[in-house]
C-alpha cells in the first residue's frame, strides 16, 4: 500500500501551495476592499479549508457511522484551536501587541456556547427528536446560533487598518481586485479537489492500519481536515493579518458545527450527537479550549487591562494545546 502514502504527501504538498496562496490572496483583500479581515478568514476563507469536513462527515452520516461523523468533526475543532495556542506561542511577540476585532471575540463566543450545548446534550444523553423531520432538537438550534454569529458579526465594527502589518513581501500586492477574485476562484477550487482526495486517502490508511474509525476520525482525519487552516494561519501572521487567522480558525470551528447540524439531518438511523467516551473528552476539551481562547480574545480585545499581557497570552496559548493534548491522551486510553 505504498502508493497510498505517496498520494498522500503528493496532497499535502499541493494542499500546503494553494493554503499560502489563498492567505496571501486573503491579506491583499483586506487592504483592497471594505471587507474586514475576521470576515473574509471567517466566512471566505473558513469555507473553503472546511468544506473536507462537510463531504467525509456527510458522506460518514449516509453510511450510517455516527462516531466516525461526530468525531470527525469534534476532532477537527478541538485540533483547529489548537493551531491558535500554538500561534499564541510560537508567535507571542508578533501578537501580543496587534488589534483582535469584535467580530473575532463573538465567533469565540458563539463557538464556546454551541460547545457547551453539545456537551450537555452528550451529558444528559439528549435525544429528543422532532417529530416530522427524524433530527436532533439541538440541530436546529445550532442552525440558528451560526446565522446569528454570521449576522452579528457582519455588523460588528468598521474596518480597522493595523499600522504594524509585516514587511513581508507579498506577491499579490500588484494584482487588482478583480484578479485577486478570480485567484482566489483558482486556488479554492484546487484546495477542495485535493483536500476531499486527502481525506478519503487517510480514511483508507486508518482502515488498512486498524486505527479504529472513532480515533480515526477525532486523530488522523481531523488533522488531515485541518491541514488547510494550519498553512493559511500560519501564513496570515507572518503577513502580519491576526485578524484573518483567527478569523479563518474560528469561522471554521463554527462551520464545522453547521457540518455536524446538515449530518444529523440525513442520518437515518437516529442522531449523530451520541454520548460515548471519546465525544465526551472531545466536547469537554473543545469547550475548555474555547473558554481560554475566549479569555484572551476579551484581554486583546481590552488592550491593557493588564500589564503582562504576553505572559497571559502564552499561558492562554499553553491551555489551549494541553487541553487538546489531554484529549488524546483519554482518548487513547478509552479506545
Amino acid at each position: 500500500m505504498w502508493w497510498i502514502w505517496i498520494l498522500y504527501l503528493v496532497c499535502i504538498v499541493i494542499v500546503v501551495y494553494a493554503s499560502s496562496k489563498l492567505a496571501g490572496i486573503v491579506d491583499e483583500l483586506d487592504k483592497k476592499t471594505q471587507l474586514s479581515g475576521a470576515f473574509l478568514g471567517a466566512v471566505l476563507l473558513a469555507g473553503v479549508t472546511s468544506l473536507p469536513e462537510l463531504v467525509t462527515s456527510v458522506t460518514g452520516a449516509l453510511l450510517g457511522e455516527a462516531n466516525m461523523t461526530l468525531g470527525n468533526i469534534l476532532g477537527s475543532n478541538v485540533f483547529d484551536i489548537a493551531i491558535i495556542g500554538v500561534l499564541m506561542v510560537v508567535f507571542c511577540r508578533h501578537i501580543v501587541n496587534k488589534h483582535l476585532s469584535k467580530a473575532n471575540v463573538l465567533f469565540v463566543v458563539f463557538t464556546l456556547a454551541i460547545s457547551v450545548l453539545v456537551l450537555l446534550c452528550m451529558i444528559f444523553d439528549v435525544a429528543v427528536v422532532i417529530p416530522g423531520i427524524n433530527v436532533n432538537i439541538l440541530t436546529p438550534i445550532i442552525i440558528v446560533l451560526y446565522a446569528v454569529a454570521l449576522i452579528s458579526t457582519r455588523k460588528s465594527e468598521p474596518k480597522v487598518i493595523d499600522k504594524e502589518k509585516s514587511d513581508i513581501p507579498n506577491k499579490f500586492a500588484k494584482y487588482s481586485v478583480k484578479r485577486l477574485w478570480h485567484e482566489f476562484s483558482l486556488f479554492s477550487l484546487i484546495l477542495v479537489g485535493v483536500s476531499i482526495a486527502i481525506t478519503f486517502l487517510a480514511e483508507n490508511i486508518a482502515d488498512t492500519y486498524s486505527l479504529g474509525r472513532g480515533l480515526a476520525g477525532a486523530l488522523f482525519l481531523g488533522v488531515a481536515t485541518s491541514l488547510p487552516e494550519i498553512i493559511a494561519s500560519f501564513q496570515l501572521v507572518r503577513l502580519g493579518n491576526l485578524d484573518a487567522a483567527y478569523g479563518d480558525i474560528i469561522g471554521s470551528c463554527l462551520f464545522n458545527f453547521g457540518v455536524i447540524s446538515l449530518a444529523d439531518i440525513v442520518f437515518v438511523s437516529g442522531t449523530v450527537f451520541v454520548s460515548d467516551m471519546q465525544s465526551l473528552v472531545l466536547s469537554a476539551s473543545l469547550a475548555f479550549a474555547a473558554l481560554s481562547m475566549l479569555i484572551f480574545g476579551i484581554i486583546r480585545r481590552r488592550g491593557k487591562l493588564l500589564k503582562n499581557s504576553m505572559s497571559v497570552q502564552i499561558i492562554s496559548g499553553v491551555l489551549i494545546v494541553c487541553s487538546y493534548i489531554a484529549f488524546l491522551l483519554i482518548s487513547t486510553l478509552a479506545i
